[in-house]
């Protein structure tokens, strides 16, 4: 018998439980059989599950990795985890890594949704997947801006305009480059009716779709010519581990002053912390560091990402994150501490 409870009570709570889990009679018939109240039959279900009259059992598929997703949520206080069993190459590990985020976005959006849509390889894998069961009246927007050199299936103008057109939605695009050569000429752009609407409205977006950027010489930022092998030099030497549209953090989460940061055309950090749900999604196998420290920053609410990075990204935490040192912190749209993440 379980603990702390007397025969009568095991007795009704048994009752009670194989009505509602063996039977599917409604809390609602429950109530009117037992001559009790529905809040109170539900509060006696509840009092089943704690005291161990009732033992739930998930079969889960052997793929599914669900405690190691709740042990990422916990760790970094994320609203939601999704973590892609492993793939024997990167292709097909950036395909099933995608697949699982469509699946979220197909979940997640409803009609008037506005999302803001960033750059780089696993994004713009994810429209080979997306396909809603109906149509969406969603907007696609960018939320940085583009690059000739960058492939088409990477640059987020192209990313919204295939997401629109699986989805029936609208895409939004950013006519301008992201570098520019002066803060003066970055300056004049944002002064564009176009640009700065376009901005505006990614800023207010329902959902940002995010990639995570890494440092090393092969990654986006190096290979669109946006930035060059030494200047993303100097930025590993001030401690920048990875990215999220351009704005670089170090492995603790803190923000980076990279010399460029005047030369960009995309949202910021306190713009991403003024959406509602921020989604990133990651599976190159450089990019622990880079995934540990964006995490770290507060700016990420979902997380998609392949079971190896996941692995290596709390294996990292527990190396490192052995408390409060004064870093980064979550905060609400005004820039108030909500709470201080505690990596351990």
């Amino acid at each position: 018998m379980p603990e702390e409870l007397r025969q009568d009570e095991y007795e009704l709570l048994a009752r009670i439980a194989h009505r509602y889990y063996v039977d599917d009679s409604t809390q609602e018939a429950i109530a009117r059989e037992f001559g009790l109240s529905r809040p109170k039959v539900q509060r006696l279900l509840d009092r089943a599950r704690r005291a161990g009259v009732v033992d739930i059992h998930i079969q889960a598929p052997p793929w599914l990795n669900l405690d190691l997703e709740d042990e990422l949520r916990r760790t970094f206080r994320l609203v939601d985890v999704i973590v892609s069993p492993p793939r024997p190459d990167p292709r097909s590990q950036r395909e099933a890594v995608a697949r699982s985020a469509a699946r979220y976005l197909e979940r997640r959006l409803a009609d008037a949704s506005v999302v803001a849509v960033s750059h780089g390889r696993d994004a713009g894998e994810i429209p080979r997947f997306f396909r809603p069961e109906r149509r969406l009246d969603c907007a696609f927007v960018s939320a940085m801006g583009g690059s000739p050199r960058v492939d088409a299936p990477t640059n987020p103008n192209e990313i919204c305009r295939a997401l629109a057109e699986r989805s029936g939605g609208r895409a939004v695009m950013l006519y301008a480059p992201a570098y520019v050569e002066h803060a003066e000429i970055r300056d004049e752009l944002l002064r564009q009716e176009a640009v700065a609407d376009t901005l505006r409205l990614a800023a207010q977006a329902d959902v940002a779709l995010l990639g995570i950027g890494g440092t090393d010489d092969d990654c986006t930022m190096v290979r669109s010519g946006c930035l060059s092998t030494d200047e993303m030099a100097r930025l590993r030497n001030q401690g920048a581990v990875g990215d999220v549209l351009g704005n670089y953090v170090d492995v603790r989460g803190r923000p980076v002053a990279a010399p460029h940061q005047d030369r960009l055309i995309a949202l910021t950090v306190e713009d991403l912390r003024r959406i509602g749900t921020a989604v990133a999604v990651v599976s190159e196998a450089e990019k622990p560091r880079a995934v540990l420290g964006v995490l770290r920053s507060g700016v990420i609410d979902v997380l998609v990402v392949d079971e190896p990075n996941a692995r290596a990204v709390l294996a990292l935490a527990r190396e490192d994150g052995s408390g409060d040192d004064g870093g980064p912190v979550r905060m609400d749209p005004a820039g108030e501490v909500i709470d201080r993440s505690v990596l351990s």
